[in-house]
């Protein structure tokens, strides 16, 4: 088994997998394949988990490796990890981040649902979703660089 085994009980990463199939998806990717150890046993049962979250509120994937999957449920998985993809591109990001930048901070809102930046002439559409106003440059940093958009109270924090 490669991949880092922590001491006494607790889960590993296996990274030299033989893929008999290619790795499940959840709408963060491929997930990677975990085992879970306890103290003076050999190897536990392996399942898989999302590559990008550790913390089953951000990402709940979890499949078993020798878990028979039907094609019904592969199919329901594929749709919905499809209709999570971002609605724009990395270029369209950027150029959506430049504009939100410019605006003074008082015009600069943040909608938690669909989490993203949001332009003046787009505040009509999240007019009955969580928004959150006046966001400084500070505040837009932390979700940028976070795995998730934080909640208003961590933002006021900053």
């Amino acid at each position: 088994m490669a991949g880092k085994r922590p001491r006494g009980s607790g889960v590993a990463v296996l990274l030299d997998r033989e893929p008999a199939a290619p790795a499940p998806c959840c709408p963060h990717g491929p997930a990677l394949l975990f085992v879970k150890i306890s103290q003076g046993k050999e190897e536990g049962r392996r399942f898989f988990a999302c590559s990008a979250c550790r913390d089953r509120k951000d990402c709940n994937f979890f499949q078993w490796e020798d878990e028979k999957v039907s094609e019904a449920r592969i199919s329901a998985r594929k749709e919905s990890n499809q209709s999570r993809l971002p609605s724009l591109s990395h270029r369209e990001n950027m150029e959506r981040y430049k504009q939100f930048a410019l605006l003074p901070q008082s015009k600069r809102r943040l909608c938690q649902g669909c989490q993203q930046l949001l332009l003046p002439d787009e505040w009509g559409k999240h007019s009955t979703h969580e928004v959150l106003k006046d966001i400084s440059m500070a505040q837009v940093c932390v979700c940028v660089f976070s795995s998730r958009f934080s909640s208003r109270w961590e933002l006021a924090r900053i």
